[in-house]
């Protein structure tokens, strides 16, 4: 049986993001790393925010943060799929600079969000695509 069609919007790759794609498609978090500074750089930037040195590295993080705010959504786009879901700002344990990412919530009752709640990064391979979506889960 063919999987159902996925309905909602798809990330455009490109090459200044393939590395952050092949990663997720490997199940890897990578975020640009100034080789300068050491600090990190979400979203990615063609340059250091800190120092503004072009040399990064594309470098594995942890997965694993506490949720800094999120948001319930109640009524989403259809194409979203089940209502409600949570939308979360994770801040990553990573330092020294702080490194908070942005996503939704899989495998839990968003009512159970809470600002400080340990969480962890998982990935979702979407069928009959070529890519694999980030998304948070409670640890």
């Amino acid at each position: 049986m063919d999987a159902e069609p996925y309905l909602r919007p798809l990330p455009k790759k490109d090459p200044v993001n393939a590395p952050f794609w092949e990663g997720t498609a490997a199940h890897k978090f990578l975020v640009p790393k100034c080789n300068d500074c050491g600090d990190w750089n979400w979203i990615p930037y063609p340059a250091c925010r800190s120092c503004l040195c072009e040399d990064q590295s594309w470098t594995e993080v942890s997965g694993r943060g506490t949720v800094m705010s999120f948001s319930v959504v109640h009524r989403g786009p259809l194409t979203f799929g089940k209502d409600p879901y949570g939308v979360v700002l994770l801040e990553l344990e990573e330092r020294p600079r702080s490194l908070v990412v942005l996503g939704n919530t899989i495998d839990m009752d968003p009512e159970e969000l809470k600002i400080g709640m340990p969480m962890k990064i998982v990935y979702e391979d979407i069928p009959g695509e070529d890519i694999t979506m980030y998304r948070f889960a409670a640890l």
